[in-house]
């Protein structure tokens, strides 16, 4: 069944994790007349509560995905909005179950336990999608059909990226949205990074083959990184500089 989700012209899902992203998940979710979310799953009861009570939801509401799945057996989707840290449990969950997932970012804290996760969901034959949303952003569309027209020439030879955040100098930084994010380790491409790097692939058609990084920490009250310079190498010979800070 998950594998013909394209195919379904009504689907049901079930959104877990109601923090702080999830809710422009159940935004884009009630802006798609074909979806609807059934259920909605927080290991924080209250939590959820009141997240349901914001966006008007009349469904059920769970503390754990597996109660959800064996109330609801007859989805057809988990959406995963929970920390990195979560989400190797919630697939394995999910895959068990049969369901088509999509999974926010960053897939997992290490690569082994990413490889673990993929693994689970290719064995059990289920669609695994990481919510990758950088690359579908509009402008970032009409850079790619520009790109593919060849309007600027046939050959890719380099990309420029400078991005500024402007919520991570301060020393109350993430505390009213994501304050784990204070607290990992590695913060500025295990977090945000990854979309960067995601819509280079995307832009280039390529694979990334060598790496150059160059970080630190500006901000002395958060644990990770915070500012970076990254130079990727593609297979296909362009190569891709991305100059981050806070």
């Amino acid at each position: 069944m998950a594998n013909n989700l394209i195919a379904n012209s009504s689907l049901k899902g079930i959104l877990v994790g109601c923090g702080y992203f999830s809710q422009f998940h159940m935004e884009a979710w009630q802006r798609i007349p074909e979806v609807e979310i059934v259920a909605i799953c927080d290991s924080d009861p209250d939590k959820a509560r009141s997240f349901g009570e914001k966006w008007g939801f009349t469904g059920e509401i769970f503390s754990s995905l597996s109660d959800a799945l064996a109330t609801l057996p007859d989805v057809d989707f988990v959406d995963i909005a929970t920390p990195p840290a979560s989400h190797l449990e919630l697939v394995e969950v999910a895959s068990r179950h049969g369901k088509a997932i999509i999974c926010q970012k960053p897939l997992a804290p290490s690569l082994e336990e990413a490889q673990t996760l993929v693994a689970l969901a290719g064995e059990r034959g289920v669609r695994l999608m990481v919510h990758e949303n950088f690359r579908f952003q509009p402008w970032h569309r009409a850079i790619k059909a520009i790109l593919e027209s060849k309007t600027v020439g046939d050959e890719q030879y380099s990309i420029y990226w400078r991005m500024r955040m402007g919520d991570g100098w301060q020393p109350d930084a993430y505390l009213s949205r994501q304050p784990y994010f204070r607290a990992y380790p590695r913060l500025l491409i295990y977090e945000t990074g990854v979309h960067l790097i995601d819509v280079v692939r995307y832009l280039t058609g390529s694979e990334v083959n060598d790496v150059q990084a160059y970080l630190s920490k500006r901000n002395q009250d958060i644990a990770g990184e915070d500012s970076g310079l990254v130079v990727l190498g593609l297979e296909n010979g362009c190569r891709a500089t991305l100059d981050m800070s806070p």
